[in-house]
């Protein structure tokens, strides 16, 4: 696959190491020379105690100085040569697919990638597919894009000195694509000269020595054999770039606190003591290190180490439509594909990830190509389908079955491997692994000796990663096909009544009111329906955290629908869904409600109906946003899901959103919360907030941009928690609210000192702030008055 396709999560590519210095002239001699006599001498004499007869011998001790410089600096240019040769190499071609794909050259593919400086300060927990979706509003007058060459040079009228960069992004967004690319234009004499090595090391392989000891310039030789030339004098006095690509698969212990300090280059330490050092520019102060992480991850590295923090959002519109032309040749083809994108919401969200350009392009190239009657997917479980079966066609093409094929005639071979890989992706992705070693392959009954495992299907969905040591790591192309195969294993089980398997992943949601009410045994005729299941799974779900089950429980719902189980040839097994249980599944999504479910993470309801192709829910609100009378209109807890989130992506800002104008009920209400991310005013009176409910409040002020200028939060009884949550909020540099109402809030003498600590603050923009109906007591109001006398204080 291309290196758009080789990102984190098994998409990523492992950065074969690279560095870049370039020799600075130094004034003065090398470390370990010396201009003064040697320790023999019993004391230091004066140049004009020199005698004539010395002279000679000191003119041969500069000469000699002098040849051991040049002899230092000969070989750093020798090895720079060599190290950029080496990395041209590595970077010049990408693979199409995986390891055994078509190699194609990096820059006739390459589309510059969505780069700014910042990121929003909130801690994003969603599923990366939401901050996605969150990201393709963050397009703004408001952000300073970046050339991926440029990380390391101040924006206009910036006078500040880069010399750690971090960079964040969801998986398959580009990140490790964007290092790529930097060491190829370094390598190739077009971009950042001024660099002497530039040597990228990633965290995926230095984890496999984390044990070991080395010193910094013995690691640097076991990753980068063409730098076994380089003197350490020179490493120490040369502008370096460390590249250390994927923190979010790290497994070192990067304590910043109590770590034993290094400054030399031959200093023997464990590889996350010398990390540590030269982050913290204690070792080789004057190297610049750029680091990439998924966004959950990127907290590990502390604020003050970091100089820059940038962050990749993909691609713009503009920049997909430039991904599809390159990659599909044919100007009529591609133009095809790029109108039926732009048909569906759900699909042109997803191509903000170079790696799922590559998967929709892959699909929609071969089905235009072919003339495959039927229509082409809208969905993500109805791409992902096609992708299988369009890899797994190849699989029997290359083995000389030359004919086209139905999928009725995949045989029992072409189901063993897909269900084996999903059995493997689902059994990892409860525990939360992306990458996986030679015995999980085995665990589940893949042998990785077997040619045919690395070809067809696996060699475009599963790739291997020969590291250090020459041990072997496998993940998959893209944390979205893990998650897509390991729906089509739990599905499988599912309908083929693997008890045990669908038991254990349940737990307790395997008994509840639809099945231990009516005692229903799995061994019994009694099977549970379809519905009952779905509904089982998407209970599990909601109460994720992290929403880590959000795309699996999506892909899941698409494949109970007839016509993904048609395309894959029997793949799932037998269900016999009739029309009257689909529709019941689709009820069950439209009345699920609690109270413990948070606005954002309800929105995943919504997007299971999508994918069963229901949109009443979206066509009722489309009607309703049209109606002249809104407060007339009654709307259900999906409804205002669905609301929530249609305000939410609009591309206009709303002026005011005021709760109570929606006929809703309380929970409804607390659902059409999100919408705050995206208005100006909003007035959330008597909703019963909960501390959830104030943190999606806080994440709308954290934001960047922030449009909320007016809160009125009145006559919700809040805990100093959800307080002290919004304070946070109140206090970011983005936010830009003037206006707050917390009258007949119950405040407490906690929450005041809360609220005076953000009256204090010089980044705070408040103007206007409302405390009546308070009991504040003389202790609260005292808190309030001294916030109000910092000189920070911007109060009217």
């Amino acid at each position: 696959m291309s290196g758009l396709e080789e990102e984190e999560d098994g998409a990523e590519s492992v950065v074969s190491g690279c560095l870049s210095m370039k020799s600075d002239r130094s004034k003065g001699y090398p470390p370990g020379f010396s201009n003064e006599p040697g320790p023999s001498d019993t004391k230091k004499r004066k140049r004009s105690d020199v005698s004539e007869e010395e002279q000679p011998s000191r003119s041969r001790t500069r000469a000699g100085l002098k040849t051991a410089n040049q002899s230092s600096s000969e070989q750093m240019n020798v090895g720079r040569q060599k190290h950029k040769i080496r990395l041209k190499g590595t970077f010049e071609c990408v693979t199409e697919g995986a390891e055994t794909g078509s190699r194609t050259l990096l820059n006739r593919i390459y589309t510059a990638l969505y780069l700014i400086e910042g990121q929003s300060e909130e801690v994003n927990t969603q599923h990366e597919v939401r901050q996605l979706e969150t990201a393709s509003k963050k397009k703004t007058l408001h952000d300073s894009p970046i050339k991926c060459c440029d990380i390391f040079k101040a924006l206009p009228g910036q006078q500040k000195h880069i010399r750690v960069v971090l960079t964040s992004g969801v998986a398959g967004v580009g990140k490790t694509f964007s290092v790529q690319k930097f060491c190829l234009d370094w390598a190739e004499g077009l971009e950042n000269q001024d660099i002497s090595l530039v040597i990228p090391l990633s965290f995926r392989e230095l984890n496999l020595i984390k044990d070991e000891q080395y010193s910094l310039l013995e690691l640097l030789r076991v990753f980068h054999p063409t730098l076994q030339e380089v003197p350490a004098e020179q490493l120490a006095g040369s502008k370096v770039l460390f590249i250390f690509d994927g923190l979010d698969e790290s497994r070192l212990s990067l304590d910043f606190n109590k770590r034993k300090a290094v400054s030399d280059v031959t200093q023997k330490s464990s590889v996350n003591v010398l990390l540590t050092n030269l982050i913290q520019g204690k070792l080789l102060p004057s190297a610049l290190v750029w680091i990439t992480s998924r966004p959950a991850a990127a907290n590990h590295i502390p604020p003050a180490c970091v100089d820059r923090v940038t962050e990749v959002r993909g691609f713009t519109d503009a920049q997909k439509e430039e991904y599809f032309r390159k990659r599909v040749s044919d100007e009529e083809l591609s133009s095809r594909i790029i109108s039926h994108i732009k048909t569906s919401w759900s699909l042109h969200i997803m191509c903000l990830i170079p790696v799922f350009c590559w998967i929709t392009a892959t699909v929609l190239d071969h089905m235009l190509t072919t003339d495959q009657r039927g229509e082409l997917p809208k969905t993500l479980a109805d791409m992902y389908s096609h992708f299988l079966l369009v890899q797994t066609k190849r699989k029997k093409l290359k083995y000389a079955e030359e004919h086209e094929m139905s999928p009725q005639e995949l045989t029992e071979a072409d189901r063993e491997v897909p269900l084996k890989l999903g059995r493997l992706a689902f059994e990892e992705l409860e525990k939360g692994n992306i990458m996986f070693y030679q015995e999980d392959l085995e665990r589940c009954g893949l042998d990785v000796t077997e040619a045919s495992l690395y070809s067809g299907v696996c060699t475009q969905i599963f790739k291997r990663e020969s590291v250090i040591f020459q041990k072997t790591i496998y993940c998959f192309v893209h944390l979205s096909i893990q998650e897509f195969l390991a729906a089509v294993y739990l599905f499988h089980c599912y309908t083929n009544r693997k008890t045990q398997v669908v038991k254990d992943f349940l737990g307790p949601y395997f008994l509840g009111e639809d099945w231990d009410d009516y005692h229903l045994d799995w061994y019994s005729d009694h099977y549970p329906s379809l519905d009952v299941f779905l509904k089982k799974v998407m209970k599990k779900s909601l109460e994720s955290k992290n929403g880590h089950l959000d795309l699996f429980v999506r892909f899941l719902h698409g494949l109970s629908l007839e016509s993904n189980q048609r395309l894959l040839g029997g793949l799932l097994g037998q269900t016999a869904n009739s029309p009257e249980i689909i529709q019941r599944a689709i009820n069950n999504l439209k009345r699920m409600n609690s109270d413990e479910i948070s606005p954002d993470r309800s929105i995943n309801i919504f997007h299971c109906l999508t994918e069963m192709n229901d949109h009443s829910v979206h066509q009722e609100i489309q009607e309703f946003l049209k109606s002249e009378n809104r407060s007339e209109n009654n709307l259900s807890v999906i409804h205002c899901s669905a609301l929530a989130y249609m305000l939410q992506m609009s591309e206009e800002v709303v002026d005011e959103l005021d709760l109570e104008k929606y006929n809703t009920l309380q929970e409804g209400r607390r659902r059409l919360i999100l919408a705050v991310r995206n208005c100006r005013k909003a007035r959330i009176i008597n909703c019963a907030l909960s501390e959830t409910d104030c943190e999606v409040v806080a994440s709308a002020l954290k934001s960047n941009p922030s449009h909320l200028s007016e809160l009125d939060l009145s006559y919700n009884d809040l805990k100093d928690s959800a307080v002290e949550c919004l304070c946070a909020g109140l206090q970011s540099p983005n936010c830009r609210l003037e206006t707050l109402r917390l009258s007949g809030c119950n405040l407490s003498e906690r929450s005041c000192e809360a609220l005076s600590s953000v009256l204090s603050s010089h980044s705070s923009s408040l103007r206007e702030l409302d405390l009546s109906n308070n009991n504040l007591q003389d202790s609260g109001g005292k808190l309030i008055s001294d916030g109000l006398k910092s000189p920070h204080c911007t109060m009217e």
